[in-house]
């Protein structure tokens, strides 16, 4: 079998092969080099690039700063399942998630906890609005615009409180039931601007509605579902008919009762 060769300047010969097979180890060593740089020197020397995904009201600055991410942050030194926690532990988050991707982003994912009612809470002498969640976690101190049309919790012991506190766990099925009135008929909730709860025995308790529209006060158990509040509106525009002054009604025995005024 014949070889090929090269005959270079001044009658030499080298032979084509041996030419090929060290160009061939020179690519596979800068292929290697290059691979080493991405798989060991970039991720050890990049900071991290983030991304954040789901529903957060605060600044994508402050929301790194509680998740404990730096500008100078780097990938490799970066600890996910820390900043994980960190942002569970922040009272304004219902979950997160925070995950690393090679080579150097870190991804997080957020859900923040939403109002479905409003309470008043004394801070230093004051009266401040706090939005309520649906496991009954104090969250916010101080409402914002959007927890306006929610209604307000009184009867309540509001001292002593923190972002993050929780209600009595008794007060949950009352919390959802106000959840599901805010998702499937918004409307009907916002007629009711007040809710009083007044405590029974054995963490029972009765419900006190404050409609909008007119002052008569209405007295009904803990069950407010939406054909509950159906049948307060009706006996409500009933009553506003009648040329007698209705003050108060009560529900609760399954039968209609009232106080009138004067």
């Amino acid at each position: 079998m014949s070889e090929v060769w090269i005959v270079e300047e001044g009658g030499k010969r080298r032979p084509l092969g041996i030419l090929v097979r060290v160009l061939c180890v020179a690519i596979l060593c800068a292929l290697f080099i290059v691979a080493a740089c991405y798989l060991l020197i970039a991720p050890a020397s990049s900071y991290v690039s983030v991304e954040v995904n789901g529903q957060y009201g605060i600044g994508v600055e402050e929301l790194l700063s509680i998740a404990g991410i730096r500008p100078d942050t780097k990938w490799s030194g970066f600890d996910a399942r820390a900043a994980g926690e960190k942002l569970r532990a922040h009272p304004l988050f219902a979950s997160a998630t925070v995950e690393k991707k090679f080579p150097d982003r870190v991804v997080i994912q957020v859900e923040e906890r939403v109002p479905v009612a409003l309470a008043v809470a004394d801070f230093d002498g004051r009266s401040v609005p706090v939005e309520i969640d649906r496991e009954g976690v104090v969250f916010r101190i101080g409402a914002t615009e959007a927890a306006g049309n929610l209604p307000l919790l009184t009867g309540l012991n509001m001292t002593d409180l923190v972002a993050g506190s929780r209600l009595n766990e008794h007060l949950q099925p009352l919390l959802l039931q106000l959840e599901k009135l805010e998702q499937e008929n918004p409307r009907l909730l916002s007629a009711v601007s007040e809710i009083r709860i007044e405590p029974k025995t054995y963490g029972s308790y009765d419900l006190v509605l404050f409609p909008v529209r007119t002052p008569v006060l209405v007295r009904t158990d803990k069950a407010l579902n939406e054909d509950a509040l159906r049948y307060i509106m009706l006996l409500l525009d009933v009553i506003q008919g009648l040329d007698i002054d209705v003050r108060e009604l009560d529900i609760r025995a399954g039968t209609v009762a009232y106080k009138l005024g004067g």
